[in-house]
């Protein structure tokens, strides 16, 4: 009715209370619309179980925690398959968000989370009945190493792989597609003496090779690496990406979520034992 005067709830409404309301909704919006419509692009080459096959039941577990962090915020992960190289060089160039499984050494000048998301022992393997074993770096001027193109050996085994890369007798690259699966080939043909990669990748592919018997650890290097996600220095939504990804893998490992991700792939939490 004209003239009333305004109920109580009315008059107490507080404006700054209203302005505040205002500006968490803004807030809440803008949030919302950046993650809307967005897709994260991942690349690397496969590299189980780390990061396996797209679009099949184990695609790896990085990748596996990449879409627990990110599509919970509402962003797309499209996870593709490249050889390495190209993976790094194309990211870097800013026509992919991220190469999985990158250490700093892989890909210097990218933007990193700070939590990494496996700890990597070089690891040899040999076939079954070789009688090489390594326990220091000059073992390896021993044998006929095979190693993969771009991939981080450390800086000792690095520098030996240049200084020998163009003999065969001493070093053999790899390059292009499943270049793990196709050194194996070569170590149970006898073609190369030794390969060198991170253990639980060997084991992984050699069950799915089915050559477990075949083949048997000659030694460990003792340096660790640090495994990431790694985003591209010339996308701007890079910085953004490796905080989320940080708060997200804290979050999933306090929730209990990283490890049930890690069971599945038949591994423990890399940290569970500085606890």
């Amino acid at each position: 009715m004209e003239g009333k005067e305004p109920t109580s709830a009315c008059r107490d409404q507080n404006p700054r209370n209203i302005i505040f309301f205002i500006r968490v909704v803004c807030l809440v919006l803008v949030l919302q619309s950046q993650a809307v419509g967005e897709t994260l692009t991942l690349v690397a080459d496969e590299w189980p179980p780390f990061n396996g096959v797209p679009n099949s039941s184990q695609e790896g577990y990085i990748v596996d925690v990449a879409r627990a962090v990110f599509e919970d915020q509402g962003i797309r992960v499209d996870y593709q398959v490249l050889p390495w190289r190209r993976a790094v060089e194309m990211t870097r160039d800013g026509m992919y968000n991220g190469v999985i499984g990158a250490s700093k050494t892989d890909a210097p000048g990218f933007i990193f989370p700070e939590e990494e998301l496996s700890r990597n022992f070089l690891s040899f393997y040999v076939r079954k009945g070789f009688p090489w074993r390594f326990t220091r770096p000059s073992d390896v001027e021993q044998v006929s190493l095979a190693v993969i193109a771009g991939y981080d050996y450390r800086q000792w085994l690095l520098g030996y792989i240049d200084s020998h890369r163009d003999n065969p007798d001493r070093i053999q690259v790899m390059t292009g597609n499943t270049p793990l699966e196709r050194n194996l080939k070569k170590l149970i043909n006898g073609r190369v003496d030794a390969v060198v990669d991170n253990e639980a990748v060997i084991l992984n592919l050699a069950v799915k090779m089915g050559i477990t018997h075949q083949i048997m650890a000659a030694g460990y290097g003792s340096e660790p690496s640090y495994i990431y996600i790694a985003f591209s220095p010339k996308k701007p939504q890079s910085g953004r990406y490796a905080k989320m990804l940080t708060h997200g893998v804290t979050q999933l490992r306090q929730s209990g979520k990283l490890a049930k991700i890690l069971m599945t792939y038949g591994l423990k939490d890399w940290k569970s034992h500085d606890r």
